[in-house]
């Protein structure tokens, strides 16, 4: 699943070392941000419509949606900092923390079952409409980190993206968090409701 364009650098993109389960706890840093959304709101219930009008999947007593049933369930991601992706000041350089982001949406969209290549087969796309990031730590040569994803609502024609970056223990510092809108187009590429076939994996995944 292609939710966005991978730069070309003078290094060949390098496959992210592994996936690894949620572990119970994510660092301080990141929980703190998740708590702080969850009081503003922020997180969002998941709707996963399928080919009726839309509807939630899973909706409690007063018909409203609700959450997935682990609320830090992420997909996570091991990667390490590389010299080609490395500023002038021997730092991480910022355009490259996007790559970082959808290499990890591309391992998470793989763990689902999702391929992309099937998606282009039925004349379909997906677009990213919207990133943004907020920078916290920078990442220096050769430091290893890890690449947390989840989807925090599916809802119409959009999906929306919560991404973390820690470097690992002991350290555990919160390196960038992000969040991410993809948008679902059809053949014409005018935006439809959420696939069915992605709708199907995002059930069984959360509910």
């Amino acid at each position: 699943m292609e939710l966005g364009s991978m730069r070309l650098r003078c290094c060949p993109q390098a496959p992210p070392n592994k996936i690894k389960p949620l572990p119970r706890t994510i660092s301080a840093g990141a929980r703190r941000l998740c708590s702080r959304r969850r009081r503003a709101g922020a997180l969002l219930h998941v709707a996963a419509p399928d080919s009726r009008p839309l509807e939630t999947v899973c909706a409690d007593s007063t018909g409203q949606g609700t959450k997935p049933r682990d609320d830090d369930k992420f997909c996570l991601v091991e990667m390490e900092v590389r010299d080609c992706e490395l500023d002038q000041y021997g730092l991480v350089s910022s355009d490259v923390y996007v790559d970082y982001l959808e290499n990890a949406r591309e391992v998470f969209a793989s763990r689902l079952g999702i391929g992309r290549d099937s998606i282009a087969r039925t004349g379909n796309a997906l677009a990213l409409s919207e990133q943004k990031l907020n920078y916290y730590t920078p990442l220096k040569r050769g430091a290893r980190f890890v690449v947390m994803v989840r989807v925090v609502q599916i809802k119409g024609a959009r999906m929306v993206l919560e991404h973390f970056v820690e470097t690992l223990p002991p350290e555990r510092k919160l390196v960038l968090e992000a969040t991410a809108t993809v948008v679902f187009l059809d053949k014409d590429y005018r935006p439809t409701r959420v696939f069915p076939e992605v709708a199907s994996k995002m059930r069984l995944h959360f509910f």
